[in-house]
């Protein structure tokens, strides 16, 4: 397969690994972010926990899935991105375990409930943070040296612009994980997400505004699509505030968007730098041979992924109450 077709594939492939694993992961970050807004008594909390323990392990696969065509296809990026943020990425690593622990722990440990409750509140505040700050820097750019290394620190990373696209990540997740919680959750929950989406989807309206001018004054050759999909998702964050149904796929369809407008902003870099020395899917891939391989065992391997989280969502389909006995 011809080297210039495989590095495109692989580019969209990993664009699409990472919009899957925040449409999927992201009820679990956008409810744990929100968790002692949303559930107040403890049949609430679990409703919330029951809706989303099926489904993490599936989720966190496409994840994996991003990190290993990474690793596989641009092999440069993948060294620079992990070895120059690793405390950030190691940080995220350890608020995400302590959230899958609380999960598990808040409905069996029943004596320390209370510090899964804040567990599963903290384990996922930070990385929903973290997340968006980590991809607002690999857009704007990081420093590098003629080696492609990075040259920075850890509070490199907190520059103004990062932390704006951490704070519309973070909205954007607690807003898709409301309209997740309308269709998968029963009680006075409702409400309350009701009102929380409200909230997080102005925050996100707001700010999202202000990132795509932003964002032109930086990369003034941006082309006319930039334009019409940071549009359609403005009207899609409008219309939620219309439509009495329907705002989890709502959602769904601004994280796909968001997924597409980077890619439009980062085409050809996979990390820009602050030069023009930013690593490309050209100037780092690695063999047609190699990318070749790594899509047939992605043609191979990610149907069975698909398959099992559909068969997930459907034995787990309905609504949670808090009283089910899922363990």
């Amino acid at each position: 397969m011809d080297g210039f077709l495989t590095q495109h594939i692989l580019y969209i492939v990993m664009g699409v690994a990472f919009f899957v694993y925040t449409f999927l992961y992201g009820p679990i970050l956008g409810s744990g972010s929100v968790f002692p807004l949303l559930a107040k008594e403890d049949h609430e909390r679990k409703a919330i926990l029951h809706s989303v323990a099926p489904f993490w392990d599936g989720a966190g696969v496409w994840l994996i899935a991003a990190a290993v065509v990474m690793w596989g296809a641009f092999p440069q990026s993948y060294a620079t991105l992990f070895g120059g943020f690793f405390l950030a990425l190691f940080i995220v690593l350890v608020f995400l375990l302590l959230s899958i622990a609380s999960i598990e722990l808040y409905i069996k440990d029943e004596t320390r409930r209370n510090f899964w409750k804040n567990a599963y509140f903290v384990g996922n505040l930070v990385p929903s943070l973290l997340f968006g700050v980590a991809l607002g820097n690999v857009v704007m750019g990081i420093p590098l040296n003629e080696e492609l290394w990075y040259t920075g620190d850890f509070f490199t990373l907190l520059r103004p612009y990062a932390l704006l696209v951490g704070l519309l990540g973070f909205t954007i997740l607690i807003t898709h994980a409301m309209g997740y919680i309308l269709i998968k959750v029963e009680g006075e929950v409702i409400e309350r997400a009701q009102n929380v989406l409200k909230i997080s989807n102005s925050i996100f309206l707001m700010l999202f505004v202000i990132f795509v001018f932003w964002t032109h004054h930086m990369f003034e050759g941006l082309s006319i699509f930039y334009w019409i999909v940071s549009a359609l998702i403005v009207l899609l964050s409008a219309a939620m505030f219309f439509v009495k149904s329907f705002h989890f796929w709502v959602s769904t369809l601004i994280l796909l968007l968001s997924w597409i407008l980077i890619g439009l902003i980062q085409y050809p870099f996979v990390i820009r730098g602050l030069s023009d020395n930013g690593i490309t899917l050209f100037n780092n891939s690695s063999s047609p041979v190699t990318q070749t391989a790594m899509i047939v065992i992605l043609a191979v391997g990610l149907p069975f992924v698909i398959l099992y989280t559909y068969y997930s969502y459907f034995v787990f389909r309905g609504k949670f109450s808090g009283k089910e006995q899922l363990y």
